[in-house]
């Protein structure tokens, strides 16, 4: 099978919750939930880059030169479906569910068309920022004494807790990484000052 075909059925994916035999499982486990659909929504956003005729790829480089508003969407995306009242909102409401598989599948995308141009430096900044906020929302997850979300049980909260936790790490290595490997594979064009002409002395 050929790589755009995988990654053709990758970016699909999304249409495979619409089944409920297959969304309820995996919502029903705040574990399933958080730490598997989620990051399988992003990762198929990703996905569908690829697929993007050459028109939208030319729209997209230009409203997002530096890769910057793609990365921000996509951390903004990440970090509000990490809030205890959206999940519930997600397993309960399905207008909310359908809000959250197409926003994270466009962050996805947005964030796989903009990171050829984000710079070594930005990329990490914005991948350690990931792996903060996933720690510390699965740290609070972990130790929290109360239940969070009224949608799953209380232990479930220390196993999701504790892998955000991990992804976090995975994301502070892909930091690291990401900081070592240099300069963007498609730099940003110079800006070009233009100085005004002065009259001359006199006039």
């Amino acid at each position: 099978m050929s790589r755009r075909r995988v990654l053709a059925l990758l970016a699909a994916t999304p249409l495979l919750w619409l089944l409920p035999a297959l969304r309820n499982p995996m919502e029903a486990s705040m574990v399933l939930h958080m730490l598997v659909q989620i990051p399988l929504l992003l990762l198929a956003g990703w996905a569908a880059a690829a697929w993007l005729p050459q028109r939208c790829v030319a729209l997209l480089a230009r409203a997002d030169p530096l890769g910057l508003l793609g990365a921000t969407l996509a951390a903004c995306m990440l970090a509000y479906w990490m809030v205890p009242a959206a999940l519930d909102l997600a397993v309960l409401d399905g207008r909310f569910a359908l809000a959250k598989y197409l926003g994270l599948w466009l962050a996805g995308l947005g964030f796989a068309q903009g990171w050829p141009r984000l710079g070594a430096v930005l990329a990490a900044f914005v991948l350690g920022n990931m792996a903060w906020m996933m720690a510390t929302a699965g740290l609070l997850y972990r130790e929290a004494e109360a239940r969070l979300c009224v949608s799953y049980l209380f232990d479930e909260q220390a196993l999701a807790g504790a892998g955000l936790i991990a992804w976090g790490m995975v994301a502070l290595a892909a930091a690291v990484a990401r900081a070592r490997g240099g300069a963007p594979s498609e730099p940003c064009p110079p800006v070009r000052l233009h100085r005004a002409r002065s009259s001359p002395p006199g006039r």
